[in-house]
């Protein structure tokens, strides 16, 4: 055989082999099945976590193995999110959510959109932080404080852990407006992190990109309600400058967007303001705006006859308005301006039951939009809180704003004013669907701390385009603490006789023998760290509480503490008694609860002596007590009241003091009779 025929014979020898080999079963060559490690059992829900997580301020840290679950919903394949994870406790129908920090990047590739993803938080942190609850680790910011931030790259794959579960479609949660959404999200923070879609919106500007390409610069772009005018309902969408569509221009129509819906708590405090709540896209697909663009104002933007009233306005620190002066019916007021922007309607007096209110409604009106604002001058420089009542009727959509301005012009236009939402800082009556509320809803007091100057309070009533609800207004109180006439009741009344032998104790460690006990009777805030057991210090050498602060301690009216109803509490009442000893530069207030969560006020005002205290209108710091070294004894009038709650574990009994001064205040004994 030649040499060609030897390569001949080893060629076809060769392919011969390889077509043999080539006909064997491929069972042993094929890829093996992927291997689930999925192991880890959940034991923990979001919810409950939640629930765990009682305070703003606190960060729980976990030292066992307790596992929960969610779905993901967000993801940053589009460099719009940053080492975070969003997710929420159901791919429909959330109710609660969080976010997962994790120092990595491209974290879509582990946990892709729609995963049900597992956490292990022994090892690991939970807490709030700028208005989100967060799953990491805690940090130092640059001011010291202790905050939540990422886990480290290490310690994620044995924390955080995909499940084999197939992945979930989400179904986002559907709101028709702006309004709508945050409304929601404002109920608490429950909502923060769910994806939503948001219907009937458009960008206030056209011609715009998302965001900065060049410069890699974050920009927030403003969202309008499909029927509200421009300075109205509003939001915004907050986009990265590393996001890869940062570049692309904005749709010029309106529609529907996809979103997960955030805040930033400026404060880091606990309390978001309207303003404080924004939105991320995941990808352009998340905005659907396929809808001709709108026109702002939906039915005639300040189509109104305009601002009345007022002619008589001075900015007041102090005011307490219930309006049984004013004839029913009545719509200009001298003090006020009643401002019809959108349609012929004013705010007016209305009387029932034999209380007096203000009132709107946009029911039978031929108006397509009904606005109305109800404006009052403020001092904010000495005022120090803003507080109202509300009821609403035959409700079928919020139609109820608040908001202050520092720039408004009385008799001016309002669309030109910055008006500053406020709405979600207070609790506005809803959900009388087929008639009133039977009582007024107490707004809960917002603190005017941080303004000055004069300006505005304006309740705006935005209704139309099929919702008609009435809301009624009473009782709006500016308070100026350091004004006595903001306030009824105070020291110098009748000298109490002691406490009966038979007075139950009204909380919990009333005498402060046992402060684990007292501890342990409060609610989820705890008390105030300068608030301490003060050893042989109280009546007879025995124990007390001590109030000690200066300046610098709070620069707000604090809630010292805040009690629990005990077991033991007498079925009917008529006072409450304490001892008390020692100095303070403003006084203290004392909140006494009802059964329906709202609370009597009692303010001591200027006390030397023991004095009997009657109920007060609102919580007031004016007056300094000074005792001489002796203790004295305080009774608080419950006489005639009857709707004090015994309901055991609920909110009972609140201390507080006023704020940027000193106080050295001993207390002892707290009983009820």
């Amino acid at each position: 055989m030649n040499t060609i025929k030897k390569i001949q014979f080893l060629i076809l020898a060769t392919v011969g082999l390889l077509i043999t080999h080539s006909c064997v079963q491929d069972d042993d060559f094929a890829v093996p099945p992927l291997v689930c490690n999925d192991t880890w059992e959940a034991n923990l829900t979001i919810s409950e976590l939640f629930d765990q997580v009682n305070s703003a301020n606190a960060i729980l840290s976990f030292d066992s193995d307790q596992i929960l679950e969610g779905y993901v919903v967000s993801s940053d394949s589009t460099g719009n999110f940053f080492k975070t994870v969003s997710i929420q406790d159901s791919p429909t129908n959330p109710t609660r959510a969080l976010q997962v920090e994790m120092d990595r990047t491209n974290l879509f590739n582990h946990f892709p959109l729609g995963s049900k993803i597992k956490i292990n938080l022994n090892g690991l942190n939970v807490g709030y932080d700028r208005g989100a609850l967060k799953i990491g680790e805690t940090y130092q910011d640059a001011n010291g404080n202790t905050r939540v931030g990422r886990m480290a790259e290490y310690k994620i794959d044995g924390h955080v852990a995909k499940s084999c579960d197939p992945i979930q479609e989400i179904q986002p949660v559907v709101y028709g407006s702006i309004d709508e959404a945050i409304d929601a999200a404002a109920a608490s923070f429950d909502r923060i992190n769910t994806l939503v879609t948001i219907q009937n919106v458009q960008f206030a500007a056209v011609g715009v990109t998302y965001a900065d390409p060049a410069t890699q610069t974050t920009v927030n772009l403003t969202l309008q309600g499909a029927t509200q005018e421009t300075a109205s309902e509003t939001t915004v969408l907050r986009t990265s400058g590393f996001a890869d569509f940062a570049g692309v221009v904005v749709p010029e129509g309106s529609g529907s967007i996809t979103v997960v819906l955030s805040a930033y708590d400026a404060n880091n405090n606990g309390s978001i303001s309207r303003g404080e709540y924004q939105l991320f896209i995941r990808d352009t697909n998340d905005v659907q705006f396929n809808n001709p663009r709108y026109e702002a104002g939906g039915g005639g933007s300040g189509d109104g006859p305009g601002p009345i009233g007022g002619g008589d306005a001075e900015f007041v620190s102090c005011l307490s308005e219930d309006f049984e002066s004013f004839g029913a019916d009545t719509v200009e007021f001298g003090a006020y301006e009643n401002y019809a922007y959108n349609g012929s309607r004013y705010w007016g007096v209305t009387s029932f039951g034999g209380n007096k209110y203000i009132q709107m409604t946009a029911f039978n009106s031929d108006d397509p939009v009904t606005t109305t604002y109800f404006i009052l001058p403020v001092n904010f420089s000495e005022a120090d809180s803003f507080s109202f009542k509300t009821k609403d009727g035959y409700h079928n959509g919020n139609v109820l704003s608040v908001y202050y301005s520092t720039d408004y012009t009385l008799g001016g236009d309002i669309a030109a004013a910055t008006l500053t939402d406020i709405t979600s800082s207070f609790t506005i009556s809803s959900g009388n669907t087929g008639g009133y509320g039977a009582n007024f809803i107490e707004s809960g007091d917002y603190s005017l701390a941080s303004l000055s100057g004069n300006g505005f309070m304006i309740f705006k009533y935005q209704g139309g385009n099929g919702v008609t609800t009435t809301m009624q207004i009473d009782d709006i109180r500016i308070i100026n603490n350091e004004d006595p006439d903001c306030g009824n009741g105070g020291g110098g009344g009748d000298e109490p006789a002691p406490p009966a032998d038979d007075a139950a104790p009204l909380f919990a460690g009333h005498d402060f023998e046992n402060w684990s006990t007292f501890l342990g009777g409060l609610n989820s805030f705890g008390i105030k760290p300068y608030a301490t057991q003060s050893a042989g210090n109280g009546m007879g050498g025995s124990a007390s509480m001590n109030i000690l602060t200066d300046p610098t301690t709070t620069d707000t009216n604090d809630y010292v503490f805040t009690s629990l109803a005990p077991t033991g509490l007498p079925s009917s009442y008529n006072r409450i008694t304490f001892y008390m000893k020692g100095t303070s530069e403003k006084t203290v207030s004392l909140n006494v609860y009802k059964n329906d969560g709202t609370y009597y006020v009692f303010n001591l005002g200027s006390i030397t002596s023991s004095s009997t205290i009657s109920v007060a209108a609102n919580n007031q710091y004016a007056g300094e007590i000074n005792t001489g070294g002796e203790w004295i004894l305080v009774a608080l009038d419950l006489s005639g009241l009857t709707d004090i709650t015994t309901n055991v574990g609920s909110n009972l009994f609140a201390l507080k003091i006023g704020r940027n001064v000193n106080y050295n205040l001993h207390f002892d004994n707290f009983t009820i009779e």
